[in-house]
C-alpha cells in the first residue's frame, strides 16, 4: 500500500524518528561525557595518590624505588616517574623509574589533548602529573609522573561502542515500530474520512446518516460528535429546505388551479353566460393578489438567510406607540397600550416596526373582534422586553414548537377563512435573530397566547 507522505500517520513517523534520534544522541553524548569524566577524574585520583607515595619515598636525596612500589596503593608497572634534584652550587641529579628512560625516548613526540593528558604515537594515552618541593637550603626537587591511560582509554571505547550498538539498534527498532504506532493511533481519523467519503459518494442519501464515533483517542471522539452535530445540522437543513420547496408549491399551485379553473369557466360559458365573468374576475383577482404576497414573502427571507440588520440605539417608546397608532385602523380589536417611558433597545428601526405589526396582524386574526390586544413595553436591567398578548383561540403546547416554522399553522387556522401565508411568523422569527434578541410564546389566561421579545437596553444619550 503507497504511504502519502503528507498524511498525519507519516507526518506523525517523521516527527517521531527525529525525535528518537535526536534523544538517543543526547542521552549518548551524555553518558559518555559521564564515563570519560568519571575515569579521567579516577586517573588523577591515583596520579594524586602516587605523587603523595612518591614523595614519602625520597629519602637523603635519592628515591627508594622498592618503597614507593610496595607503598603505592596501585600497580606501578605501567607508570613512569622521573625526579629532577638542584642542588645549590651542585650539579643536578636525575632518577628514573624503571624503563622510564626508554620511555622518554621513544619517539617522543607528546602533545597535550587535555590538561594533564598527553598522548605518544608509539605508547598512547597517559595521565602527566607534576610537582615541585624547594626546602630551606634551596633544594628544588621536580617530580614528574606519566601513569597510563590505554586501560581506561579501552574500556572506555569499549563503552562507546555498546552505546552507539544500542542507540543504532534502538534506532532501528524505534524507526520499524513507530510507524505501525502512528498507522494503529491514526485508524480512527481514517475510518472516519472513508466513512465520510462514503455518505458523500452514497447516491441515495437520506440525511439521517451519522459518522462513527470512536471511543479513543479523545480528540478523534470529539471530532467525530462535533462532526455529528454539524452533520445532523446540515441534514436537518437540507430536509427543511425540501419541506419549504414542496411547501412553496402546493401553496402556489393551490391559487394557481383556482385561477386556471376559472379562466377554463369563463372561457367555455363567458359567452353564453356573461353574469359569472364578474364572479371569476374577483376570484382571479384575490388569487393573484395571494400569489404575490407568498412570493414577497418567500423572497424575503431568502434575502433574511444573508442579511444583516444595522443596530442602533432605538427610542422603543416612540417607535412602538407610533407604530400602533397607524395600525390601530387596520383592526377591528381595541390596542392597550403600556409602555415605560424612555426605553431605549439595540435594535434596527424598520425590522422592529415591521415585527410589531407581524405579531399585531396574527393576533388580529385569531382574536374575537371585541377583545382588546394588550401591548407592553418594560426594561429590567440589561433587557427590553415587548409582549404582545391576545385572548384568542391560544396555541397548544405541541403547535408552540413549530410555529416559527415555515408555512406552518395550527390546525383552528387552516381554514380558508383566515387569510394568510404561513410564512409571517417564520419571518418574525428570524428578524429577531437578525435583532440579537429572543422570542418566546406562552399562554395567556384565562386563553389567548402571548409572544414576549427580549432585546439588549441601551442607555439613552439624549
Amino acid at each position: 500500500m503507497k504511504v502519502n507522505k503528507n498524511s498525519s500517520a507519516a507526518q506523525i513517523t517523521r516527527a517521531y524518528a527525529w525525535m528518537l534520534l535526536a534523544l538517543t544522541t543526547i542521552i549518548s553524548l551524555a553518558i559518555i561525557t559521564v564515563v570519560g569524566y568519571n575515569l579521567v577524574a579516577n586517573k588523577r585520583q591515583q596520579a594524586t595518590s602516587l605523587m603523595n607515595s612518591l614523595q614519602h619515598s625520597f629519602i637523603d636525596n635519592q628515591p627508594d624505588w622498592n618503597y614507593w612500589a610496595y607503598t603505592s596503593p596501585m600497580d606501578t608497572s605501567n607508570t613512569f616517574v622521573k625526579i629532577t634534584v638542584d642542588f645549590p652550587k651542585k650539579p643536578t641529579k636525575t632518577f628514573y623509574s624503571k624503563n622510564t628512560e626508554s620511555f622518554l625516548d621513544n619517539t617522543w613526540d607528546t602533545w597535550p589533548l587535555l590538561s594533564h593528558i598527553q598522548y605518544q604515537d608509539d605508547q598512547g594515552f597517559y595521565y602527566h602529573i607534576l610537582a615541585t618541593k624547594t626546602n630551606k637550603k634551596g633544594k628544588k626537587i621536580r617530580y614528574e609522573i606519566w601513569l597510563g591511560l590505554n586501560d581506561a582509554i579501552h574500556l572506555f571505547k569499549l563503552i562507546l561502542e555498546i552505546i552507539i550498538s544500542i542507540t543504532l539498534i534502538g534506532f532501528v527498532i524505534g524507526a520499524c515500530l513507530i510507524p505501525l504506532l502512528a498507522k494503529r493511533l491514526n485508524a480512527p481519523l481514517v475510518h472516519l474520512t472513508v466513512t465520510a467519503h462514503k455518505i458523500v459518494k452514497n447516491p441515495e442519501m437520506t440525511h439521517h446518516e451519522n459518522l462513527p464515533v470512536p471511543q479513543r483517542p479523545q480528540e478523534v471522539h470529539d471530532l467525530s460528535l462535533e462532526f455529528n452535530r454539524l452533520l445532523n445540522s446540515l441534514n436537518q437543513q437540507v430536509i427543511r429546505d425540501h419541506q419549504f420547496v414542496s411547501d412553496a408549491s402546493h401553496e402556489l399551485r393551490t391559487p394557481l388551479a383556482g385561477i386556471r379553473g376559472h379562466v377554463a369557466l369563463i372561457k367555455r360559458h363567458g359567452h353564453a353566460h356573461p353574469e359569472i365573468i364578474p364572479n371569476s374576475l374577483n376570484f382571479i383577482d384575490t388569487e393573484s393578489q395571494r400569489m404575490q404576497e407568498l412570493i414577497e414573502d418567500l423572497l424575503q427571507l431568502s434575502r433574511m438567510d444573508h442579511a444583516q440588520l444595522t443596530l442602533t440605539s432605538t427610542n422603543m417608546t416612540a417607535l412602538i406607540h407610533a407604530a400602533c397608532q397607524r395600525y390601530q385602523t387596520q383592526i377591528p380589536q381595541p390596542l392597550d397600550l403600556q409602555l415605560q417611558p424612555n426605553v431605549y433597545a439595540l435594535a434596527n428601526a424598520p425590522s422592529m416596526e415591521q415585527i410589531l405589526i407581524s405579531l399585531l396582524a396574527n393576533a388580529s386574526k385569531y382574536s374575537p373582534t371585541d377583545q382588546r390586544i394588550t401591548v407592553s413595553l418594560t426594561q429590567q436591567q440589561q433587557h427590553v422586553y415587548l409582549a404582545i398578548t391576545d385572548r384568542g383561540v391560544g396555541i397548544s403546547a405541541a403547535d408552540k414548537a413549530k410555529i416559527f416554522e415555515r408555512f406552518y399553522r395550527v390546525d383552528s387556522s387552516r381554514s380558508q377563512k383566515i387569510a394568510g401565508t404561513g410564512l409571517g411568523l417564520a419571518i418574525v422569527d428570524r428578524l429577531v435573530t437578525l435583532s440579537q434578541g429572543q422570542i418566546t410564546v406562552t399562554d395567556n389566561q384565562p386563553t389567548g397566547s402571548q409572544f414576549r421579545l427580549s432585546f439588549e437596553a441601551v442607555k439613552n444619550n439624549s
